[in-house]
């Protein structure tokens, strides 16, 4: 098994509608893949985890670096792992804000203005923190209490996880519609990504 990290340019900017449309489709077909892992969105940038089987992950990073979707694509790190780190993920997502970053710690004098590709690209210890945090249920002050205890207490963390990640496709979905409606552009394809992700958020 192995574990790889990219970061990337977008290619154009991402709205909630294309981010919702991208982060559907990853979950699907990372779960047909037995693929895990964790993507941060911000100032057009992409930070990305994949971990999985060797060929198979080889194989979705080379498949990215075609995707019109991203450019100037960096492989930060490609390395065997004995396990899963990111094993309750198809695909975590998290839109990058300064108000998350102070949740961090380790980073100082660092925002949402600093996650950019160039950053990013040259600073390791900054990437691995950012990393570190997401990968972990990271609602602090409880998560600091939850860790002394064993079985029940891991399913609640993996609760927790599971509902940060409808909270963040329920808010790509209003906000597409609002962005829509506000342009005069909703369509059956904005109905057909709400479908999508009402769909994924009942199976969870």
């Amino acid at each position: 098994m192995i574990q790889v990290s990219y970061l990337s340019r977008a290619s154009e900017s991402m709205s909630a509608e294309k981010l919702l449309a991208l982060l559907l489709q990853s979950r699907t077909d990372n779960a047909k893949r037995g693929i895990t892992g964790m993507l941060l969105y911000g100032n057009e940038t992409f930070l990305q985890v994949l971990e999985g089987d060797d060929a198979v992950v080889d194989d979705l990073v080379a498949w990215i670096k075609t995707d019109p979707r991203h450019g100037g694509i960096q492989v930060l790190s490609r390395r065997s792992v004995p396990n899963r780190q990111y094993s309750d993920w198809t695909m975590g997502f998290e839109r990058v804000t300064d108000e998350g970053l102070t949740q961090i710690d380790g980073l100082r004098d660092f925002g949402e203005r600093e996650f950019t590709f160039d950053y990013l690209a040259t600073h390791e210890a900054v990437v691995e923190t950012l990393m570190n945090h997401f990968r972990a249920p990271h609602w602090d002050l409880l998560v600091r209490e939850l860790d002394a205890k064993d079985k029940v207490i891991d399913h609640l963390k993996n609760s927790l996880l599971q509902v940060r990640g409808r909270v963040e496709v329920a808010s790509l979905v209003l906000e597409s519609i609002t962005e829509a409606s506000r342009k005069g552009v909703l369509s059956d394809k904005h109905m057909g990504l709400c479908n999508s992700a009402l769909g994924a958020l009942r199976q969870r």
